[in-house]
């Protein structure tokens, strides 16, 4: 496959993945193959470029990379409703993208990472919390697709000085929140810094989720921020919106990866088209989950 990357990327690959032609290719052999045998997911898209993004966001190594498509595949459609970008439900995840809620920062840090900031300013008469989920797949998914962020990672910004209610937290029920935590810690991109900005003193239940259901090498990246003066330490000011005291223009920046979610979606609604059977998985409630892994079953040739 052709790739893009700059010589500066292409040595942090290197360096930080430890990617070479040679083990790339025998790796997405090895993990074709081990699809190919899968015995409970089948027609799983052997797209290269999402392959790859397993991969490298588990560093090559190949049993982590096999049970983060195991389990992502369950929890994809255990919770179907938070990955379904059809007709009125893709309708209505772009009017929510519209409103400025999470928008992706046009210009990446000076480490090639994607900033993402998501303002929780949420219209809860019209939007609810699947609208909210299945927005971070949608841009999650379609940013897995850029090589350079399957390198650098992202930076999530929650920033809850908009809204930080107690009314906007009850939306959040508590096992739907624990199963979204859960899928975030096998979805094929590096999230290299979360930062929580705002996040009121009450949201105790809720943090201990979010820690609960992360590793705690990712736990270890997460920052507190009471506003945004030390924010600026991390990232430029001049790349980031308005709404967070950046400089930039909002409108430009919604505008300008909406073209990317329109060129990509049909791509990621064909890799979702696999099929999981659940029963075979042995697969009956999230409880379930620590226990597959077919890395441990399939043995590859």
């Amino acid at each position: 496959m052709s790739s893009s990357l700059s010589s500066n990327q292409l040595e942090k690959l290197k360096r930080e993945i430890r990617e070479c032609s040679e083990r790339r290719e025998q790796s997405l052999n090895q993990l074709k193959e081990w699809i190919i045998k899968h015995p409970f997911i089948s027609n799983f898209n052997m797209d290269e470029t999402i392959l790859l993004a397993f991969i490298r966001a588990r560093k090559y190594r190949m049993d982590r990379v096999f049970e983060s498509i195991d389990k992502s595949s369950i929890l994809m459609k255990v919770h179907n409703e938070w990955f379904d970008y059809k007709s009125e439900k893709l309708q209505r995840v772009l009017d929510l993208y519209d409103t400025g809620f999470l928008k992706v920062m046009k210009q990446r840090d000076n480490e090639g990472r994607r900033i993402l900031h998501c303002n929780n300013n949420l219209d809860i008469e019209k939007f609810n919390i699947d609208d909210i989920y299945r927005l971070n797949t949608m841009i999650v998914n379609i940013l897995s697709l850029e090589e350079e962020t399957q390198i650098s990672g992202i930076i999530y910004i929650n920033d809850y000085r908009v809204n930080n209610s107690m009314k906007y937290f009850t939306m959040f029920p508590l096992k739907p929140l624990s199963d979204f935590i859960a899928q975030l810690k096998f979805i094929p991109i590096r999230a290299k810094k979360i930062i929580l900005l705002g996040l009121p003193s009450y949201a105790t239940q809720f943090l201990n989720i979010v820690k609960k259901g992360i590793s705690e090498k990712m736990s270890k990246r997460i920052e507190f921020m009471d506003d945004t003066s030390q924010l600026w330490n991390i990232v430029d000011k001049s790349t980031m919106t308005k709404d967070i005291d950046g400089e930039a223009n909002e409108r430009e920046i919604i505008e300008d990866f909406r073209k990317k979610i329109d060129e990509n979606i049909e791509r990621i609604q064909t890799f979702l088209n696999f099929n999981v059977d659940l029963e075979k998985a042995g697969f009956f409630s999230l409880e379930d989950l620590e226990n597959i892994g077919t890395f441990r079953k399939l043995q590859i040739d």
